[in-house]
């Protein structure tokens, strides 16, 4: 009987420890709905110029061009000209 709550315990306290592990691992994101921030080649792109200057840079799907864009309190970045808008129209009922 002993044996057996022995292994009774080890067994309790290695799922108790594989479980806490995977919480423990599990990171949620800060701000979920937050935007991301754009690509340091974006920030790059912009630092010697000013806002709505035309701007280009080389992303891993090839050369971006758009325009040197910043929303309020954010850096200056170059938002491709095929970006969508960050703030949409909300539909109309």
């Amino acid at each position: 009987m002993r044996i057996l709550n022995k292994t009774l315990i080890k067994y309790s306290l290695l799922a108790a420890l594989t479980c806490s592990s995977g919480l423990l691992l599990a990171q949620a994101a800060e701000h979920p709905d937050a935007p991301r921030m754009p690509p340091k080649e974006a920030l790059d792109a912009c630092k010697s110029l000013r806002e709505n200057q035309e701007c280009s840079f080389t992303s891993p799907h090839g050369v971006v061009k758009g325009t040197c864009w910043a929303p309020e309190g954010k850096p200056l970045a170059c938002k491709p000209k095929e970006a969508p808008d960050a703030h949409p129209n909300p539909p109309r009922q």
